[in-house]
């Protein structure tokens, strides 16, 4: 039923955007536009020498963090301590060896160094590199240096002394440094090829950048693009015309200048005692349009958000939020437990209105449904726990007979009547006549100790079982036979290759839970582990066709801890790593009152 709502959301809104957003917003913005046009270009001035000098700092960052790699070598003092150990005992294998893994350990993943070589002034017989797949590199560029470039590098570091210096040879680009005995005597050259493309990544993206170049004290360093004319926007003579009029930055520092009329700008930095300029041509119709529209548009959209805030808000307020609220503390409402709850109509529109009256059919059938489901629920779990106490197999009483009979043959010892007994209390565990779903922890530890008695009468002094039980716990009460098919299952699988067997019993409490071990000497093999984890995992109840007694035994007392306390109760198996097995037993809300 539409009680009279014959107001559309969508249209509502469609009205508050036209009237207080689209009218305004076309009249403004064709007045702003004109006014900002012309202190544009200003505004692109400062932009674009930030993002220069931005450029500059990021590579004199990197220039920088590539000399403190260069100086790591010498701070190591690895390759150093190798080569005094070589000249002590001519071993150039051992000094290979552990420069090179030093090399490798230390550059090898760089992403802005390609290669790394280690030129000795002694003549020896190996070579000491490194090269970074990450940067790009592969042994061609180590081969290249060796036959290309190694003497040139080795010139250029006759008069280095204890410096580092940025070297282009051949189109490359390298970081050469000398290491220096303690008499700071140079025994070897560290030299670091850079890659160009990761050092000068800051200078591509300069803003609105569309072609570039760079230039290291005086000598050509690089083109972007590569054939880039001296004729592309006279961005060569702007540099050469920077170069050497403009006053130079201190060390670390840089300095940007913007050309309005070539559209070209200019950077200048001093690193490490070296001067770097680089120039960009910019792209005209990407800095005059889309900067220009970004700023009226941010500004335009500044002005009238006030307007379009007050509008919308009270709009989706009063024909969103309200009802949207009113559902939320229903469903909370719902979630507590308060099923068939009710809200009041809403007439504002029409889709609000039908969200609310849907909600009210689900809660009232929701109210049915859980009531129903309530009383299947309390029937079958019943049923589940009454299947899975039913299913231990009295196959164990049957070989407790035949012991009792083998006993009785033999000799009349009065253990025959002890025996007799013990299987008494476990025959009355196991049939529970007054059909008791939970009993007090000692009576647990009775079922317990009559079976430990007759395993004991097996196996004699090659059994060995001890209990350390908190008497604070013994009134506990918790499902009957939890206990007892854990400890058959330790005695089952446990023992040496001797055949001796041992364990331990232990209950205490621990971070508010009931906590039971049952301890043996065996080890879990991996398909143990395979197993046993395939039986803790399995939620189902019921017998399986491919498990025995025992696995049954494990799998419903996991489960009916499961079913009856929840899912942080439950059993666990492991080895403990000092070659023993330890069964977990955990209980909490233990003290709640069963029925």
């Amino acid at each position: 039923m539409k009680r009279g709502r014959n107001r559309k959301l969508t249209a509502g809104m469609v009205r508050v955007i036209v009237t207080f957003w689209m009218i305004p917003y076309i009249a403004v913005s064709s007045i702003l536009f004109a006014v900002y046009n012309r202190y544009s270009q200003q505004q692109i001035g400062h932009t674009v020498c930030a993002s220069m000098e931005n450029a500059g700092l990021i590579l004199a960052e990197k220039i920088s963090a590539v000399i403190e790699m260069s100086r790591q070598a010498s701070y190591d003092g690895v390759i150093k301590r190798s080569y005094e150990q070589y000249r002590k005992d001519g071993d150039e294998s051992a000094m290979h060896q552990e420069v090179t893994d030093y090399l490798n350990r230390t550059y090898k993943y760089s992403k802005t160094i390609s290669n790394t070589i280690l030129l000795y002034n002694d003549p020896v017989k190996m070579e000491y590199y490194t090269y970074s797949n990450v940067a790009g590199a592969t042994y061609a560029s180590i081969d290249e240096f060796r036959t290309r470039t190694a003497q040139a590098v080795r010139m250029a570091a006759k008069d280095l002394g204890t410096s580092t210096r940025l070297t282009d040879i051949d189109g490359h680009l390298y970081v050469v440094r000398n290491i220096v005995r303690s008499n700071y005597d140079p025994f070897a050259t560290l030299v670091m090829e850079v890659n160009k493309d990761r050092l000068f990544e800051s200078t591509d993206n300069v803003i609105w950048n569309k072609s570039g170049i760079v230039v290291l004290d005086g000598a050509l360093l690089r083109r972007i693009p590569e054939d880039l004319s001296g004729a592309a926007g006279g961005i060569e003579e702007t540099l050469k015309s920077g170069m050497a009029s403009v006053a130079l930055p201190r060390e670390g520092e840089t300095a940007a200048w913007y050309d309005r009329k070539k559209m070209q700008a200019l950077c200048a930095l001093k690193i490490n005692g070296q001067v770097i300029f680089f120039a960009s041509e910019l792209d005209r119709t990407q800095l005059v349009g889309s900067h220009a529209v970004f700023l009226a548009v941010y500004i335009v959209a500044f002005l009238l958000l006030i307007p379009l805030l007050i509008a919308t808000f009270s709009y989706l307020y009063k024909n969103i939020n309200q009802p949207v609220g009113a559902l939320m503390k229903g469903s909370e409402k719902i979630r507590n437990g308060e099923y068939g709850y009710r809200l009041e109509t809403f007439d504002k529109n029409e889709e609000m209105g039908q969200l609310v009256d849907t909600f009210n059919l689900m809660s009232c059938s929701l109210e049915e449904s859980f009531r129903r489901i309530y009383v299947e629920e309390i029937a079958e779990r019943d049923a589940t726990l009454k299947a899975l106490q039913s299913q231990i197999n009295p196959h164990f009483l049957n070989n407790t007979l035949e012991i009792i009979n083998w006993k009785a043959r033999l000799s009349g010892n009065e253990d025959v009547s002890e025996m007799i007994g013990a299987l008494s209390v476990m025959m009355n565990a196991t049939l529970n006549r007054s059909n008791e779903m939970f009993i007090p922890l000692s009576e647990e530890l009775s079922y317990v100790d009559a079976y430990l008695y007759i395993i004991h009468e097996r196996f004699g002094k090659k059994f060995r079982f001890t209990e350390e039980i908190d008497e604070s716990l013994l009134n506990v009460k918790i499902p009957r036979l939890i206990i007892q098919p854990i400890v058959e299952n330790a005695v089952e699988h446990g023992g040496d290759a001797y055949g001796n067997i041992e364990g331990r019993l232990k209950a205490e409490r621990r971070d508010g839970a009931l906590v039971i071990t049952v301890e043996n000497n065996g080890v879990l093999s991996p398909e143990d582990r395979r197993k046993i984890d395939a039986l803790l995992e399995d939620d189902r109840p019921g017998e399986r066709e491919d498990l025995d007694r025992m696995s049954i035994g494990i799998r419903n007392v996991n489960l009916r801890l499961h079913l009856i306390y929840g899912g942080d109760s439950g059993l666990r198996i492991e080895n403990d790593g000092s070659g023993h097995t330890v069964s977990t037993l955990q209980i909490r809300n233990e003290q709640r009152d069963h029925k």
